[in-house]
């Protein structure tokens, strides 16, 4: 129905990737997905709000713009 894989909603439901507005429906192990809301969303054609990248490590080009800023910033101080 929504051209999905299996393991892009339970990275979704997991709350590793965006997740529709879909009204989720669980009993016990078992998930649903509210019906009427799903179509609303098939047939709204709108794409789920990106979701910021979780803090962590930082990737090496915002290590080297870090690196890049504090030489500056230092360069400035020292004249």
């Amino acid at each position: 129905m929504t051209s999905m894989s299996i393991g892009w909603w339970r990275g979704a439901l997991a709350g590793r990737k965006p997740m529709p507005p879909v009204r989720v429906i669980r009993i016990g192990r078992v998930v649903r997905l509210h019906y009427g809301d799903l179509v609303a969303w098939i047939d709204g054609g709108t794409a789920p709000a990106p979701t910021t990248r979780r803090p962590g490590r930082p990737t090496k080009a915002e290590q080297i713009a870090r690196k890049r800023e504090a030489a500056w910033q230092s360069n400035i101080a020292g004249e």
